[in-house]
């Protein structure tokens, strides 16, 4: 073990955020810590780990990677800076954008040719009119991965303009779909403040503490990317998480293939990795309702994490009495965590007046409480506010509170809804969590706060705290085998196979077989082995470290870097039947022509090597270093005739070290 060149990997999750010190050339956990994330500000969180590490083991740390939610949460929460987007050409605005969006003449066509003249002057006019009102803009070109002479000659307008950051479409992605690519670029451009907040406020913290250490941060596809780099490229890092757990589960597995189930507090991911590299989706990642052309793992998620809330929903009650029973999709504060938070709660229970069966719904139950979450509210209608000054500070059961001047004294949950939506609202209420320390598989908290609750729910069935806790421990389970399932086949629905997992088990002597070994990683899962093994057929491994196998994920992703290379094949038939070829390679530099493809594939493939090994230079890699696959695809829409465009795709790797 090597102590004096230590390496620090950081995940800052939904629920905790996460520490590992290791050696990684010995394979060596030395000390890995969980601390509560916070909010809005995860750094907090991440100082808070930080404290519980040894402070003179920090000192010897010369990498530190990290992996985080403030991407992904950003969007979702719509809290990134305000951003124009000039779009180029013929394209189609997006409609969440159309108040933020400017349609103006040019671009190309698929040879790189200009359609149109680009109409500077209605770009000049465009930002001058919004420039006090954005911090960034973001200009996206028709074929612009041909031919980004537009986007640069916008870019240069706008910054001698404003001298604001100007996000090129083409500098993010290098395939085709000029909409995808146009979100894309806004989204980036309104993560760039926040990316350099989070990002300046890590590095200090780690000055701060006397650590002097290469920083990384894991992107969305498992490769590493320094701070510099993160900073101008923000977009990149959403989904870094479940990108951290797949890496995690082969590390620490020893599994070059595996899946990964990562249980976390508010989703439950499946992703898989083979041969070392994690599967790349071929679409590209959708995060809050945007398409982007950001290439993320491929992986399935479920609403379902340990903080998700387990409730009963009356409108399947009688009949269908257990599968009334609904876990998720909203995450909430466990009782046995709340207990501890507020020392109320036990009596709140007591004093609790409880709502008929047959009015249950996901906000009204026997065992969920609101409160504000002290976040700022504004910008509420008047009803919104109305409702929202029901509400108090503590916790209380939402049919306690006083709705004497509300129409026929009912709750308007819908009203209630929006605003837990808006996070205005917190709910405490019963979770998978609760359900493991019923159980005494996981006793961090407050253990009678969750016997309560368990008991609440119970009598709703008839049955004892024990047996509905076991139920859901099985409920669970078969959630994640069914996730599991759909993700290497999705020749069934998600339906089709809860229906034929409710004919397998144990039991029936009838379980899914799977020959890739499944990792589990996250605090709980060590608790779901047994009901996993009883519905699937394969090697289930839950590693040493396994609560922590995100944060040991930052330090497995290497440095990576794409390039994809667009070669057209022109064809002419001659009188003989024989076919005449042109093959035109498009480079960032202009166009080249070869009448031999073997000649054209190697430009292409050459010019791509050189833009690798440009970029690991730049990140202190020799070339000798540096792994490179080729894949080449030839595009044939007839049999009887020549491709019409072949795809080099080119991809170099190295060991994020120092």
């Amino acid at each position: 073990m090597n102590t004096e060149n230590l390496s620090l990997g950081i995940d800052a999750g939904g629920t905790y955020t996460d520490a590992a010190l290791a050696d990684m050339d010995a394979r060596e956990i030395i000390q890995s810590e969980k601390a509560l994330t916070t909010y809005p500000d995860p750094l907090g969180g991440i100082q808070n780990v930080l404290d519980m590490l040894d402070a003179e083991s920090l000192k010897k740390v010369k990498l530190l990677s990290v992996s985080t939610t403030f991407a992904t949460n950003t969007i979702l929460e719509k809290n990134g800076a305000p951003v124009s987007l000039i779009l180029i050409g013929t394209q189609k605005v997006p409609e969440h954008l159309k108040d933020n969006c400017i349609v103006v003449k040019g671009g190309h066509n698929f040879r790189g040719a200009e359609n149109e003249e680009l109409d500077l002057d209605a770009i000049r006019e465009y930002v001058l009119s919004v420039k006090d009102k954005v911090s960034a803009f973001a200009v996206s070109s028709f074929y612009s991965i041909i031919n980004p002479g537009h986007e640069k000659a916008a870019r240069n307008l706008i910054h001698e303009l404003t001298g604001f950051p100007v996000v090129c479409g083409y500098e993010l992605a290098q395939s085709l779909g000029a909409y995808e690519r146009g979100v894309t670029a806004y989204l980036n451009a309104s993560l760039l403040p926040v990316a350099r907040v989070f990002l300046d406020a890590v590095a200090a913290e780690t000055k701060r503490r006397g650590m002097n250490v290469k920083t990384t941060m894991l992107k969305c596809n498992g490769a590493a990317a320094m701070f510099g780099e993160v900073m101008d490229r923000p977009v990149e890092t959403i989904f870094s998480g479940p990108a951290a757990s797949v890496l995690g589960a082969a590390f620490l597995s020893g599994k070059k293939t595996c899946l990964a189930i990562d249980v976390g507090g508010t989703s439950t991911d499946v992703s898989m990795i083979e041969d070392g590299i994690p599967q790349i989706s071929d679409l590209g990642a959708t995060v809050g309702g945007w398409k982007t052309k950001v290439r993320a793992i491929k992986m399935e998620t479920i609403a379902a994490g340990g903080d998700s809330h387990i409730w009963i929903d009356a409108d399947s009650l009688p009949d269908a009495r257990l599968s009334s029973i609904k876990i998720g999709p909203r995450r909430v504060i466990p009782l046995c965590r709340a207990s501890l938070m507020y020392s109320e709660l036990e009596t709140v229970f007591k004093e609790h007046w409880v709502p008929h069966n047959q009015s249950l719904n996901e906000v009204l139950q026997k065992t969920t409480l609101v409160l504000k979450s002290g976040y700022p509210a504004v910008h509420l209608s008047p009803e919104e506010l109305k409702v929202y000054s029901q509400i108090k500070e503590k916790p209380a059961f939402i049919n306690d509170l006083d709705w004497s001047e509300f129409p026929d004294r009912e709750i308007p949950f819908n009203i209630v809804e929006a605003l837990v939506n808006k996070r205005l609202i917190q709910l405490i209420g019963f979770t998978p969590t609760d359900v493991l320390h019923v159980t005494g598989e996981f006793t961090e908290w407050d253990e009678k706060a969750a016997q309560t609750g368990a008991r609440k729910l119970a009598e709703v069935f008839n049955m004892t705290k024990e047996d509905f806790c076991r139920l859901i421990k099985r409920k669970f389970a078969k959630t994640m085998a069914i996730e599991t399932v759909y993700f290497l086949n999705n020749a069934l629905s998600r339906d089709e196979l809860n229906l034929f997992t409710d004919r397998f088990g144990k039991e029936a002597r009838m379980r899914y077989k799977i020959d890739i070994p499944i990792v589990l990683i996250g605090a709980p899962v060590r608790c779901f082995v047994k009901e996993l093994e009883e519905l699937l057929d394969a090697e289930i491994i839950a590693p040493e470290h396994y609560a922590v196998g995100n944060a040991v994920g930052c330090l497995a992703g290497k440095l990576a870097k794409r390039a994809e290379i667009r070669v057209d094949v022109e064809s002419k038939e001659e009188e003989n039947g024989s076919w005449t070829l042109r093959y035109i390679v498009y480079v960032k530099d202009g166009q080249r022509a070869f009448s031999s493809k073997e000649d054209a594939v190697k430009n292409a493939e050459n010019h791509a090597k050189k833009d690798i090994y440009e970029y690991m230079k730049e990140n202190g890699i020799d070339e000798s270093d540096v792994e490179i696959r080729v894949k080449v695809k030839e595009m044939i829409y007839n049999p009887m005739k020549p491709p019409v465009q072949i795809d080099v795709t080119v991809e170099g790797f190295a060991e994020n070290k120092v």
